[in-house]
């Protein structure tokens, strides 16, 4: 009777270790899954944003591939940026006749090939409120507002031969 329950003991012994270290590797499993869900939320998180961000950086590869067309172009073309210059141009938002607005313009539009103007603000109205700016003044006329800035592009070096142009 001994020897049974001494078995018994034994056995009842080794199924508590067994069931302890069963619930001990349940209780690490469980602590793994939980580091697992957050890692799991957390690039869930970030493939979200990145996600949201493909639009825009779509549009800047767009926008890259834009430029580099455009470079090729202008190399095609002939123009060297080394051989150009710029200069900034502003006249400040103000009163202008007639006259000296088409002057103004005139001078923008006079240097020719050798000269481009881009400009960054254009704004140039009429101050009378029924006056037009393709139509001759009529009496009581006040003139012109006329505001632009941009820069002037202009070759720094003289050509004997135009640029080629390639399509």
């Amino acid at each position: 009777m001994n020897g049974t329950r001494t078995l018994k003991l034994v056995s009842l012994a080794l199924a508590t270790a067994l069931l302890g270290g069963g619930a001990w590797l349940a209780q690490g499993g469980l602590k793994q899954l939980a580091r697992e869900r957050q890692q799991f939320a957390q690039l869930q998180q970030e493939l979200d944003n990145a996600r949201r961000l493909l639009p825009e950086v779509q549009q800047r590869e767009q926008l890259v591939r834009s430029i580099q067309n455009v470079s090729q172009q202008v190399g095609r073309m002939g123009f060297d940026p080394s051989q150009w210059g710029e200069r900034r141009l502003r006249r400040a938002q103000g009163p202008a006749s007639r006259a000296e607005a088409a002057h103004f313009l005139g001078e923008l539009g006079r240097g020719g090939a050798g000269h481009i103007f881009v400009a960054d603000v254009f704004d140039i109205a009429t101050v009378t409120p029924d006056a037009g700016l393709f139509h001759a003044p009529q009496p009581g006329d006040q003139g012109l507002t006329l505001g632009v800035t941009g820069t002037l592009h202009f070759q720094t070096v003289s050509f004997s031969v135009l640029p080629r142009v390639t399509p």
